[in-house]
């Protein structure tokens, strides 16, 4: 007989994500994921100055706030037609990396090392979900105490960006042009330091851990698969002296690589509470909110590249750079998301190497009376746009489309499942009572609710998991 699970929240931050799946024979046949969460963040930007955009949309989110002030400048660079320098380029580049590791650092510690470890029950309002503990004490008790001294290094991360951008989160430094004011010989030095510390803690804690616990959850390997298509807008990369030291902007679908074209993205507000236009480019419409919509199960809309649902972050990044080709599944997710860490750290010592000091990359801006500007960066979970258009100098239009929104969509007019209702599809579910691998697979794709819906449903209970049939 079948039955239907339905787990809320699922997310361990910004919890306003639920799932519902259906399963039958002990196998996921059909899959919901449903973000309960409306924002209206780009309905607030229209009638602002353009460069108020750069500071309240970081506002969308505290883990990846500086992801939104970078894709904000540069599409404001590209309605203002600033060319940026090297120097400009390399310091925002620094600040960005920096939330790079504080994400991948308290992802992987904070949000997802709860779900293979057995962690001390320090307070009462310590749960364990379940009792698929599967690693050797010495093992489990080593990775419990990297995931309390993980706070100090992802703290130190934001400290680093702090140096450069004022504060963290919402960092005041990124601006049109790179970076608001020049860095200091000292400041630099002082990064430097920081950075060392923590690349020595990626590489002696974070990856022994999670090569371990993939040693123990083999079959994690097997699991969560989604469609298999990867998208990145490109990272670290085009510099005119340094060239590529990431990934281009690129895309892998079904089977074949191809360079990125951006006139290839659309929305799709099908299965979403929105009315208008069912599918559009993003600088077509702004979709208003409508939560009668009969059809629509998620706040969260369907965006497609080529009529297809493709997963971005990590792993995307990781695979079209060719860097790790190992497999596609819940666990490579996860380990992937060690291993860029890794990577950026590095990247992040290489461009510390080449900046200057005290030198200036600002100068005042003039806004045009009308402008469109594309902001497409890559960042800490995946591909984000910022698409404008300003009018009489302000802001007319805004549109943003997340990594959330790319790897939690809801089905689009066609019917096809988003990236993570796949990757949950023919899942196994050894008890329904605790359904375990379903919020594992869904946290390998570290989901933020509050960047992918951009007001909380009432009537919402505290986390619960409902079988039914």
């Amino acid at each position: 007989m079948a039955k239907r699970i339905v787990i809320n929240p699922v997310t361990r931050i910004s919890g306003f994500m639920e799932i519902d799946v259906m399963v039958e024979n002990g196998t996921v046949v059909d899959a919901k994921t449903k973000g309960n969460f409306f924002r209206g963040f780009e309905q607030m930007m229209v009638g602002r100055n353009p460069f108020d955009a750069i500071y309240l949309t970081q506002r969308i989110c505290g883990i990846c706030s500086t992801a939104h002030s970078t894709a904000s400048s540069v599409a404001l660079e590209h309605a203002l037609n600033v060319q940026v320098t090297e120097l400009g380029r390399y310091w925002r580049d620094i600040i960005h990396g920096c939330e790079f590791l504080q994400n991948h650092l308290r992802h992987f510690y904070q949000y997802t090392i709860p779900d293979f470890v057995k962690l001390p029950e320090v307070s009462s309002i310590y749960q364990s979900d379940h009792q698929d503990y599967r690693l050797p004490r010495e093992v489990n008790d080593r990775i419990a105490r990297n995931y309390f001294l993980s706070l100090e290094y992802s703290r130190l991360a934001h400290q680093m960006l702090a140096v450069l951008g004022g504060k963290a989160p919402h960092n005041h430094g990124i601006f049109v042009g790179g970076i608001s004011t020049p860095p200091t010989t000292d400041k630099i030095i002082a990064m430097m330091s920081i950075l060392n510390k923590i690349s020595v803690f990626i590489k002696d804690n974070a990856i022994p851990d999670v090569y371990d616990i993939a040693r123990y959850y083999q079959d994690y390997y097997k699991l969560g698969r989604g469609p298999g298509n990867f998208l990145s807008y490109g990272a670290f990369y085009g510099y005119a002296t340094l060239g590529t030291l990431y990934v281009e902007p690129s895309v892998y679908a079904e089977g074949t690589f191809a360079p990125f074209q951006s006139d290839l993205i659309t929305e799709d507000i099908g299965c979403s509470w929105y009315e208008g236009k069912t599918q559009y480019k993003p600088l077509e419409i702004m979709a208003e909110p409508d939560q009668e919509k009969k059809s629509a199960y998620s706040w969260v809309k369907a965006p497609r590249y080529n009529k297809l649902p493709f997963e971005v972050g990590p792993l995307a990044r990781l695979w079209l750079s060719g860097e790790y080709r190992k497999g596609i599944s819940a666990m490579d997710r996860t380990i992937a998301r060690v291993l860029e860490a890794d990577k950026i750290a590095g990247i992040i010592g290489v461009l510390l190497r080449q900046v200057v000091p005290d030198v200036p990359v600002q100068k005042e801006w003039k806004l045009p009376e009308a402008a469109i500007g594309i902001g497409l960066v890559d960042t800490t979970r995946g591909a984000l746009g910022h698409w404008l258009k300003i009018d009489n100098k302000v802001l007319s239009f805004y549109q943003i489309i997340t990594p959330s929104a790319w790897d939690f969509s809801s089905r689009d007019s066609q019917n096809i499942p988003g990236t993570a209702e796949q990757a949950l599809i023919g899942t196994p579910i050894a008890n329904p009572d605790q359904p375990v691998e379903l919020g594992r697979i869904l946290r390998s794709f570290d989901p933020c609710m509050s960047c992918a819906t951009h007001v909380y449903l009432p009537g919402k209970e505290p986390k619960t998991i409902q079988v039914f049939g």
